[in-house]
């Protein structure tokens, strides 16, 4: 129990038969369940983890037919999680790439009701970048650009991180929804939050690397999907949230400013192509330079909306006197 609340870590893991005893042995005595999903693990993995079940009766193994990825062995530990009766469920690699140190204050805004939603963030000012390869460090950055551009989360960071604890209802809402399989399930996740108004906080946490993992992560292969992932995300966000939940001038401002600028950018060039003939004339340049310009500032408008009222909504209020003693 943390702060009178029953706490199970789903651990997915896959080829960690070096790294998943570390992962048991160092994980906080407070925690009631430690789910560990293994998705079809080719080495010894689910031996190792048999073996340590002998003298720690808080593991529950998992084991899946066949490999699935990431995403789908962390759903499997979500179930496992709603066929209980633990009210938060935590999520920690099998590569022992997450402090158990850092488990309270992921812990806390959830346990005491402040967010839906809690999520490690390695890219604060609070610790050093130096340790996070640099290409894993652009790619983090440009995608968790992304992401609040697609959830609308605009003050979370460090989209990919895996490290999170959430409540109940959230986690019923992630299994109900589906989640993505593969690498861009933190992603997904994020998606499902924005699509239920979940409350979520960035914890800041230090980067650990060199512990012994062995990556399995090709960032090339994974950008694509992901991308695709926060496409469909923004699009399900801008209907769902603010034309059939809320009526919101938002998606109107997005679709103007990208139609606008996009026909203006598109003109723009073709007007510069025709000007190397001198055959521009004066009126189709300025034309495409208002439709360019106007839609930027549109976009800027929208994003600035979209800013505005998603951050009214991701504010928990305080619960009232009543609500605490109910």
């Amino acid at each position: 129990m943390y702060k009178g609340k029953s706490v199970a870590v789903v651990v997915p893991a896959y080829k960690e038969e070096s790294q998943i005893e570390m992962v048991i042995d160092t994980m906080p005595s407070y925690v009631d369940e430690i789910i560990i999903v293994d998705d079809a693990s080719p080495d010894k993995t689910v031996v190792v983890v048999q073996e340590k079940m002998k003298s720690h009766p808080r593991v529950t193994l998992v084991v899946r037919p066949q490999n699935g990825g990431v995403g789908a062995a962390i759903e499997s530990g979500y179930q496992t999680f709603l066929d209980g009766s633990h009210d938060v469920a935590v999520v920690m690699a099998g590569d022992g790439q997450m402090s158990p140190d850092d488990l309270p204050r992921i812990l806390d805004p959830v346990v005491e009701d402040e967010a839906d939603y809690s999520k490690a963030n390695r890219l604060t000012l609070d610790y050093s970048w130096d340790d996070i390869p640099r290409i894993r460090l652009f790619g983090n950055m440009v995608l968790s650009l992304l992401t609040r551009l697609a959830t609308g989360y605009w003050t979370i960071g460090d989209a990919q991180t895996g490290y999170t604890a959430a409540n109940r209802r959230l986690v019923a809402a992630f299994v109900k929804r589906g989640m993505y399989p593969r690498y861009g399930v933190p992603n997904d996740l994020l998606v499902t939050c924005a699509l239920v108004s979940a409350v979520v906080v960035d914890v800041p946490t230090a980067p650990v690397y060199n512990v012994g993992e062995q990556s399995k992560l090709r960032p090339r292969k994974v950008m694509l999907p992901i991308l695709g992932i926060l496409i469909r995300g923004f699009f399900k966000r801008m209907v769902i949230r603010y034309l059939i939940l809320e009526a919101n001038p938002v998606p109107l401002a997005y679709l103007a400013g990208f139609v606008s600028f996009g026909f203006g950018l598109f003109w723009s060039v073709a007007v510069s192509i025709d000007a190397l003939g001198s055959t521009a004339q004066a009126t189709e340049v300025t034309a495409a330079s208002i439709l360019f310009i106007g839609g930027s500032i549109l976009l800027v408008l929208a994003v600035v909306l979209d800013v505005l009222f998603s951050t009214v909504r991701n504010t928990r209020r305080s619960p009232t006197h009543s609500e605490k003693n109910s």
